[in-house]
């Protein structure tokens, strides 16, 4: 393949078996030749300096040249991490070692790369030196090895969610997992664990080298099994329970544990693992059930609460609780009586408790002499039969009522000192005191311009602080001062809120398309027009220079509720500050026109109304997307 001659490679000879005859020399050839041309991995025959001398068909087809394009190249040609320096020194490790075997990447004709496996022999022929290559791609296996990983580390993470404790150890003893539950249960991280032996993880958990679980499922004697105090063991399994444990620093405590043996597809043992679960808690509970039935009766008894039954016929069958003695009653004294001589007859009181005899829960107010009481009724059902008597509790709120009446007070307080802080903002701020001493300086100097400059500067101050005010007064007054709730369509509001918006619409050029949902709504007509009125300027103020400037008003139903959406095409907000859009005085353009309270005042009306709000943008030039809800929001069929 090389000049006019053709030897077999070093320490090989052509032989042939007895009684047959030798293939003459050109035979030979052409034998080689067919054999290499077969190949299924790809082989060249390079020089020291890394030029193709020769190439076969699996070469030529892993990298998409032909052949008489290859013999033209070099190795850097179709391998992106050599350079020819690097081949001069591979060259010279290869003619030390023989041969050398490594993992690179080739450059197919279309510019992708793949991983190969390249495996190069030392050649001398005719007193010329060469590097015979075979070359494999690698690919399926690099992706099987990929895949192997990410299973194992879906293995691991899984291993690490389960909230059990859990541990492993091979067929020596060596720990190999150690997950989150049990480094949190321990205190002790696993890279302390992992790879020690010696029973290590029985020296974590009781601090000296016993037995555990895991030793005797992989152990021929039953020695240690006396630490249990309730073992079952079925084949391969053991199941067991400990109590009255000093472990991790806690005394009294109570572990579940289940050890399995782990063998390999032959049955032999490659180790075991062990889950643990502190049932502490359970077998607490298991204590406290025991009593509860007392305790309850005696919290029945003495809780500061009046507690009590009455039957279909409205006639108490128990009375309890220490609240009996505000009343100046004792426990058991109005058990035969009627539920109406005691709470009297009202409207609120009549359908409680027709409500709960009906079986929904119920609840009313009391006044009872000089105390208030807020009681609750929840219905008692027989299987079957439905209601059968009716449990209730009244809790005196009496401090409670007292309480909010000052609250309330003192919130109206607030409110008045609001008002009074907002009129005293009106006062000049440091803007105008500024430019008041540049007009003083300027009518001296009788600069008429400058003058009228500084007289516009403390006219936009004083005109936006004014704004700033209204807009303050404006949100205070929202969730205080109620307009009576109404019913009205979608198309409604948003049409009140367009025809507010009108003048910048059109100057804008904005197309308006609203969503034709039979939706009713049921709430302050006044505020959520200016929900929409808001939603829409904010829409049209960041249009910016959109050349079909549209907005959409869209509504939908998720599960049971309705959402409606605001949607512009206009420059979208950036995902870090979407947080801020809601803040008050937050203006994520500096330059806009506005106060930065119009969102503000969106997110405290559609609270008001028991609603939420969002915002949605995939980023500045896409639009922005705001969405809120409505609970009473009905659709029509």
């Amino acid at each position: 393949m090389i000049g006019d001659r053709h030897e077999p490679p070093r320490g090989t000879r052509a032989t042939h078996s007895e009684g047959s005859e030798p293939l003459p020399s050109e035979g030979l050839d052409s034998l080689f030749e067919a054999l290499i041309q077969t190949s299924v991995d790809a082989i060249a025959l390079l020089d020291p300096e890394g030029r193709f001398l020769y190439v076969n068909a699996a070469f030529c087809e892993s990298l998409g040249y032909e052949r008489d394009a290859l013999l033209g190249m070099s190795v850097p040609d179709i391998n992106p991490d050599l350079t020819q320096d690097d081949l001069r020194v591979s060259f010279e490790r290869l003619r030390l070692a023989g041969d050398v075997k490594y993992e690179t990447r080739h450059r197919r004709r279309d510019g992708s790369l793949f991983p190969v496996e390249v495996n190069s022999n030392y050649l001398t022929l005719g007193g010329r030196e060469f590097r015979c290559s075979f070359m494999r791609d690698i690919s399926d296996r690099r992706r099987a090895e990929c895949a192997l990983q990410d299973s194992q580390r879906f293995l691991a993470e899984l291993i690490d969610s389960l909230p059990d404790a859990l541990f492993a150890i091979d067929a020596d003893g060596v720990v190999t997992v150690w997950n989150r539950t049990l480094e949190e249960l321990s205190g002790i991280p696993r890279e302390r664990l992992l790879g020690r032996g010696d029973r290590a993880h029985a020296l974590a958990f009781y601090g000296k080298r016993r037995p555990m679980l895991v030793d005797l499922v992989l152990g021929s004697s039953d020695a240690g099994i006396e630490h249990y105090d309730f073992v079952h063991r079925d084949g391969d399994r053991i199941l067991a329970e400990v109590h009255d444990l000093s472990v991790f620093g806690r005394e009294g405590v109570y572990l579940w544990a289940k050890a399995v043996a782990l063998r390999d597809r032959d049955g032999h043992a490659t180790g075991a693992l062990e889950i643990i679960r502190d049932i502490t808690e359970q077998k607490d509970a298991e204590q406290a059930l025991m009593s509860s039935e007392a305790r309850l009766r005696s919290l029945v008894s003495n809780t500061p609460v009046v507690i009590f039954e009455f039957d279909g016929e409205g006639i108490f069958r128990l009375v309890e609780g220490r609240g009996l003695d505000s009343l100046g009653l004792k426990p058991g004294n109005m058990v035969g009586t009627a539920f109406v001589d005691c709470f009297g007859s009202g409207p609120d009181f009549d359908d409680a408790k027709r409500r709960a005899l009906a079986g929904e829960r119920a609840r009313f107010t009391a006044t009872l002499g000089a105390r208030v009481f807020e009681t609750h009724l929840n219905p008692v059902d027989a299987p079957g039969a439905g209601p059968i008597s009716v449990i209730g509790v009244a809790v005196d709120i009496t401090e409670r009522t007292r309480r909010e009446a000052e609250l309330q007070q003192r919130t109206d307080e607030l409110t008045r000192f609001t008002y009074t802080v907002s009129h005293d903002l009106k006062s000049p701020l440091v803007t105008i005191r500024t430019f008041l001493g540049f007009l003083e300086e300027d009518m001296r100097l009788q600069d008429a311009e400058r003058v009228a400059k500084d007289l516009e500067f403390i006219r936009n101050a004083a005109d936006r602080m004014t704004r700033l005010l209204d807009e303050l007064l404006e949100l205070s007054r929202i969730g205080r001062v109620i307009n009576a709730p109404t019913d009205f369509s979608l198309q409604d509001v948003v049409r009140d809120a367009l025809d507010l918006v009108a003048g910048r619409i059109v100057s804008k050029g904005v197309r308006v398309r609203v969503s034709d949902s039979p939706v009713t709504i049921r709430g302050d007509r006044q505020r959520l027009v200016e929900v929409f009125q808001n939603l829409f300027d904010n829409a049209v103020k960041f249009m910016a220079d959109q050349s079909e400037p549209r907005i959409a008003v869209e509504a939908e139903r998720l599960d049971e509720e309705w959402i409606f959406s605001v949607i512009d095409n206009g420059i979208g907000i950036d995902p870090r500050h979407i947080h801020k859009v809601f803040g008050l005085f937050e203006q994520l353009n500096a330059e806009a026109e506005g106060t930065g309270i119009g969102l503000t005042l969106v997110k405290r009306i559609v609270e008001v109304h028991g609603g939420r709000i969002w915002v949605e943008s995939p980023g500045i030039g896409h639009g922005s997307r705001f969405r809120f809800t409505l609970p009473e929001a009905y659709g029509s069929d």
